[in-house]
């Protein structure tokens, strides 16, 4: 390939992957690309601790891979909403699979969410 032909390419690369987190960012949300995963819970028995914590880590790895933007080029594209992404699909699954248990665990895992009000001085 022609050095010319490499500079266009890597020029529309670098603008897919620029556009793609544009419209990622600009509409705010993680559910403006929808993406599912399915995680298989069948072996596991939810009345034992190590099976619930299993479970979790299954649900927080698909919510990972849900989450993650590419760019055109399969790189990983950096989003600011990732981690919030993340929290409210494992949220979600969670409310789905509707086990006491695995919510408790998730309770446990979650950062306590403190509501602040700015005081008038």
């Amino acid at each position: 390939m022609s050095l010319q032909a490499r500079i266009v390419l890597s020029s529309i690369a670098a603008f897919s992957m620029s556009f793609a987190s544009t419209l990622y960012a600009a509409d705010g949300s993680a559910d403006a690309i929808q993406r599912q995963a399915t995680v298989h819970f069948a072996d596991l028995n939810l009345d034992r601790s190590a099976d619930v914590a299993v479970l979790y880590e299954r649900i927080s790895q698909a919510a990972e891979q849900v989450c993650r933007q590419r760019a055109l080029n399969g790189a990983d594209v950096v989003s600011p909403r990732f981690d919030q992404c993340v929290a409210d699909t494992v949220e979600k699954a969670v409310a789905r699979v509707n086990r006491a248990s695995l919510t408790a665990f998730s309770r446990e895992r979650q950062p306590m969410r403190v509501a602040s009000a700015s005081a008038p001085f």
